[in-house]
């Protein structure tokens, strides 16, 4: 076995103070009177699965319930083991424990190898490890919604691997029919919104503005608006400098300069006195210069004025509209080109995207043909097994066939609608199978999916709740063998009722409730094989065994 049920734990759940059933490998049974709490127990393992818990379910007197499941993994599915390294979950000794815990104020936790999960990841790893069949999944095998599901599951990876090609080109095709869908519905918008971009950007191209150019705009107006000032400021300074009278200051210095030059000559302590005044003289006479040539070139251009004036004056109306500042505008123009280049790429065509979508729906055409030829092979195949096991199940004249009919369109399965029918007496029309089925046809037909179907499933423990409801004599003996073919190739537990299921299993628990200190409680017992015996005998005769039906007990395991 690759994964099974070794133990299942249960405290304080519903009428059931504690219970450990120890479980092995092959078939086992849990028979028992009616309310004894055999569907009590499933509903547990349900939970440790992933089912919903309540506060409801917790045994009167108790504050919390508390669930546990040990799995023996050996060679375990490497699906699972990625879900679990997701999450953070190591395996170690080949075993995984789940355990579950939730009390009267509603506190549930949920405990994987110890690890903290929440219901979800629970649900998630659940799906590798146990299935439970019984009325709800009755009434799924009966859901024509279910039976696309099923068929791609039996039919395994390769149709799986083009239905995910199909799904990723039917994506495509229905976000670029929904591009041009929101195109017709919003064209006026849209039209809109291009046309105030291209204002925008045709506005911002015309300006040119240059990152820094306000700055410099300003201190260049500070200039010509002080262009007097500044005049004057250099005129005072050249007549300073040169003077208008016979000896002007610089040559005042000159004269100054060789006056000490002469006494350094006679003493050496004058030479730096004397370097300091040579050096003032030539730097004024550069500065003179320098004055000369600035009030020569000094002149006041009043059309430069009104233009930088004009220039900042357009500035200031754009930061009103686009920016506080220069830089802030030539941001938003960015923006604006690139939302332009934007819905320049994406296609604003309505020719195009139509041309486009023509292309993608043929590729979508031949994905979808792909996968009903593939469904429709596996449709043969599966109706010819389900039929095999229907005949091993005494329904010799049933006829079962899983039809395709393509719908208009596609959706993300592609474009068949799968449905079930079946013909159960000779001579019938093939009808759908929810319009067809008794209670115990129903459970046959279930059990021969279930047969055909277990091979692509990736649990290696079936749950049977009760499956053999209403049916009796040959048929449950029929069912019996069947149920010991599934547990040839994994773990199957069953709740029944029918002494020939109960007979056929390597494993028998007798479930039972007893009154002790004025408190119901569930016991449960793992019979011998005299136990056995008489609990096939009790469920052959009722509570008076008889000696004529411990010998038909013994026939039954014999059988």
């Amino acid at each position: 076995m690759v994964k099974i049920l070794t133990e299942l734990i249960i405290e304080n759940f519903a009428i059931i103070d504690k219970v450990d059933l120890k479980l092995d490998e092959g078939m086992t049974v849990l028979t028992g009177e009616t309310g004894a709490g055999k569907s009590i127990i499933i509903d547990a393992l349900s939970m440790l699965v992933g089912g919903r818990a309540n506060s409801g379910m917790i045994r009167l007197g108790a504050q919390k319930a508390v669930l546990q499941a040990i799995f023996d993994l050996n060679n375990p599915d490497g699906q699972l083991l990625a879900l679990l390294s997701s999450q953070g979950i190591t395996v170690d000794d080949d075993q995984l424990i789940i355990s579950r815990e939730f009390n009267l104020k509603g506190r549930n936790t949920i405990r994987i190898n110890g690890m903290v999960v929440n219901l979800k990841t629970l649900a998630q790893v659940g799906r590798y490890l146990v299935d439970i069949q019984g009325q709800h999944d009755t009434q799924r095998l009966l859901d024509a919604d279910e039976h696309l599901p099923l068929l791609d599951q039996y039919a395994g990876e390769e149709l799986m691997q083009v239905k995910h090609q199909y799904q990723g080109i039917f994506k495509q095709f229905k976000q670029l029919n929904q591009q041009i869908n929101d195109l017709k519905h919003n064209q006026q918008a849209t039209n809109q919104r291009l046309d105030l971009l291209r204002f925008q950007q045709e506005e911002l191209s015309q300006a040119a503005l240059q990152a820094g150019e306000e700055d410099e705009l300003l201190e260049q107006r500070v200039k010509l608006h002080n262009f007097k000032k500044i005049a004057d400021s250099l005129q005072l300074a050249q007549e300073i400098l040169n003077g208008n009278s016979e000896i002007s200051l610089v040559d005042q210095l000159g004269t100054a300069k060789n006056a000490v030059d002469t006494a350094s000559g006679f003493d050496g302590d004058y030479q730096n006195l004397n370097q300091t005044l040579t050096d003032s003289y030539y730097a004024m006479q550069e500065a003179s210069r320098d004055l000369n040539e600035r009030l020569d070139s000094l002149a006041f251009d009043e059309s430069a004025l009104l233009a930088i004036d004009d220039r900042l004056q357009l500035i200031h109306q754009l930061e009103r509209k686009y920016g506080n500042s220069v830089a802030e505008i030539l941001a938003y123009q960015r923006q604006v080109e690139k939302e332009l280049d934007d819905w320049d790429s994406s296609g604003l065509d309505l020719g195009q995207l139509t041309e486009k979508k023509a292309a993608l729906k043929e590729q979508v055409q031949f994905a979808a043909q792909h996968l009903h030829q593939l469904r429709q092979a596996a449709g043969e195949q599966l109706a010819q097994e389900v039929n095999q096991q229907l005949a091993d199940l005494l329904m010799n004249e049933a006829l079962f066939e899983v039809q395709l009919t393509p719908i208009d369109g596609f959706l993300p399965s592609g474009n068949d609608q799968v449905s079930f029918h079946v013909r159960t007496n000779l001579g019938e029309a093939m009808a759908p199978l929810v319009k067809i089925a008794s209670g115990g046809e129903a459970a046959r037909l279930m059990l021969a999916l279930k047969t055909a179907l277990i091979a692509q499933e990736p649990v290696e423990t079936v749950v049977f709740d009760e499956i053999d409801t209403g049916v009796s004599g040959r048929v449950a003996g029929a069912i019996a063998s069947k149920m010991l073919a599934i547990a040839q190739r994994c773990q199957v537990l069953a709740i029944t009722h029918l002494p020939q299921v109960a007979a056929a299993a390597d494993h028998h628990y007798y479930i039972e409730k007893q009154a002790v200190a004025e408190r119901t409680i569930t016991q449960v017992e793992l019979l011998d094989e005299p136990g056995r015996q008489t609990a096939l005998a009790r469920m052959l005769s009722g509570d008076q065994i008889t000696e004529a039906a411990l010998e038909n007990a013994r026939a039954l395991r014999q059988q």
